[in-house]
């Protein structure tokens, strides 16, 4: 299973993109990622 690269938990799915240069974060991290990137503006 792959593994998430900010939390470090096995997960069934990852997300990535240019964000997350291209690491593989879990559905939990990569929307808190980006709902951080958009609610800063």
């Amino acid at each position: 299973m792959p593994i998430c690269k900010k939390c470090n938990n096995n997960v069934s799915k990852v997300y990535e993109c240019d964000h997350t240069d291209d690491e593989e974060y879990c559905k939990e991290c990569y929307t808190e990622l980006h709902y951080y990137l958009t609610e800063k503006n």
